[in-house]
């Protein structure tokens, strides 16, 4: 009987300890989603926004190409976006739209 319940005490420590140190899933959707391109190619610059709209850091930048996505990871679950509909020819940004990204929500850029 010690022994039965003594293995079964060394199990459930075991088990409690292996779910202690477990890594999170660094790759979460929180806070992540997918920019479209729908229209046209698109060169996009997506920067952090907080709560309070306040534009943080540069998180992403690149072109898109039509209907494909590029993945993007806010640390707020909030961006705002400044594209440039002819990726080819060099003008200034458009833009300054503010987009919610979470769960891996697709948002459609021009």
């Amino acid at each position: 009987m010690k022994r039965t319940r003594r293995f079964v005490s060394i199990i459930f420590f075991a088990a409690l300890i292996a779910g202690c140190s477990a890594t999170p899933d660094v790759d979460s959707e929180k806070g992540a989603c997918y920019l479209k391109a729908v229209h046209s190619d698109v060169y996009v610059k997506v920067f952090d926004l907080d709560r309070d709209g306040n534009m943080g850091a540069l998180i992403w930048q690149g072109r898109i190409n039509q209907n494909e996505t590029a993945r993007i990871k806010t640390p707020h679950a909030y961006f705002r976006y400044y594209y440039n509909s002819e990726p080819d020819v060099d003008q200034p940004l458009s833009g300054g739209f503010d987009k919610g990204c979470d769960d891996l929500d697709v948002v459609v850029v021009p």
